[in-house]
């Protein structure tokens, strides 16, 4: 095993200096499954889930990742997202059972479901310090058995997996207790075995370039010492975020993060599966310290596909499978905005290629009082939004589905239609 890693580590050295063999594809960059919170399904209702699963297939995807079904707060208290006899969850925040309309819908479907488990607030700053996580994991375990008992009698076809939920980085409090994290692990991992082996583990971590040392070559004997700690099986599931989205990890850098991943991957001694999670949005984000760079979002939004593809070639020449964070959440028709749903499907049936039809420009930009105006564009396949700037320099976007204003403050206000390939139409200024 300590040979395998040497080797890793100097393959990826190699690799860095741009002496490694070239890399071949190994997948195609599309999509085959999707991640979904449990918080932004809790309302659905049949139909609603029958809308989603059906967009999922019409768009190739067959596997779904029911994200947390139990989050611990700061204080400790519980939100839970299925009826649960478990004392350490009794006193807790109800919210119906998105397990069973998740697992009734996937099994409709022909969705194969990887079910979600628990996770805590102070996961993101303590990581395996002082206790909560060990905690949590005892909980999962007991959760796992719960659910096992409840579900997979009513539907063995469509409960296929397990997620363990707590997202593993490179950030100094996770990296200083990765025994810690490997222990935790390790009880999901032996109780998902007890309870039926055929059944995977997916895991999601994340690499960041902020709050943490950057380097893949410093980071590389982390994953290492965990993935070869860790009871994993044969066919367990090592499915790390491209975090481009959530901005821990710049586009640049895309290739030596995934190098690093596969060299882990290859040294941890099973026949472990490596799967790219690669984000379908950008997370708004403010001038903090420490932190990625401000954007001009305010709210999370999808990204158009020119990124979303770069992201997938990328990822396609080192993993064995792509699924993303999330296409229910961003690009699916029932979230709005249908444009990135259409441009995807036309994007499969083009053979993985892109349309770079702009759209038209956007007609009669005035302002009014102070508030800034346009009229609609019209796209060959549809406007996902507009980007707003001034003086040339882009300040904000509104989504093709909101009101079509803007609070101007000054002169020099200009409106680009943008489509969700990312095609932009010329700026007409106001």
């Amino acid at each position: 095993m300590l040979k395998r890693s040497i080797a890793a580590f100097f393959a990826l050295v190699l690799a860095l200096l741009g002496h490694a063999p070239a890399t071949q594809q190994k997948t195609e960059p599309v999509f085959t499954g999707s991640f979904l919170q449990a918080w932004y399904c809790v309302d659905w209702d049949d139909d609603r889930w029958d809308a989603e699963i059906a967009a999922m297939k019409e768009a190739g995807l067959d596997k779904l990742i029911l994200q947390d079904t139990a989050q611990m707060d700061l204080r400790g208290g519980w939100t839970v997202y299925y009826p649960t006899e478990l004392p350490a969850l009794r006193d807790h925040g109800g919210y119906g059972d998105v397990i069973d309309g998740a697992l009734r819908a996937c099994q409709k479907g022909g969705i194969k479901a990887f079910i979600g488990l628990a996770s805590f607030d102070s996961w993101w700053v303590l990581g395996g310090l002082f206790g909560q996580y060990s905690k949590v994991c005892r909980v999962m375990a007991d959760m796992q058995r719960e659910i096992y008992a409840r579900y997979y009698p009513l539907y063995p076809d469509a409960f296929y997996g397990w997620y363990f939920t707590p997202e593993i980085s490179n950030i100094p409090t996770m990296k200083a207790t990765v025994p810690t994290l490997a222990r935790g692990l390790n009880r999901v991992i032996d109780t998902a075995n007890a309870l039926n082996s055929d059944m995977p583990v997916l895991l999601s971590p994340y690499f960041t370039e902020y709050i943490a040392v950057p380097s893949v070559l410093a980071t590389l004997p982390m994953w290492q010492t965990l993935l070869q700690a860790v009871h994993f099986r044969d066919g367990d599931i090592f499915c790390p975020q491209d975090a481009v989205g959530a901005q821990w990890t710049p586009e640049r850098d895309l290739r030596k993060v995934w190098q690093m991943y596969r060299a882990a991957v290859d040294s941890c001694g099973v026949r472990l599966q490596l799967w790219a999670n690669c984000e379908c949005m950008t997370v708004a984000r403010g001038s903090v310290p420490l932190m990625p760079p401000a954007t001009i979002e305010t709210v999370n939004s999808a990204c158009t596909l020119d990124r979303l593809v770069r992201q997938m070639q990328t990822a396609a020449q080192y993993c064995d499978e792509i699924v993303t964070f999330s296409y229910n959440h961003y690009y699916c028709p029932q979230t709005g905005t249908r444009a990135y749903h259409d441009c995807y499907l036309d994007y499969l049936k083009n053979g993985c290629t892109l349309e770079q039809e702009p759209p038209a420009a956007p007609e009669h930009v005035r302002t009014e009082d102070g508030v800034l105006l346009w009229d609609a564009a019209t796209d060959n396949i549809g406007v996902a939004y507009y980007l707003i700037a001034q003086n040339g320099k882009p300040v904000a976007r509104v989504e093709a589905t909101a009101e079509r204003t803007f609070a101007a403050s000054g002169s020099g206000c200009s409106v680009t239609a943008v489509d969700a390939a990312g095609n932009r139409s010329a700026a007409v200024s106001a």
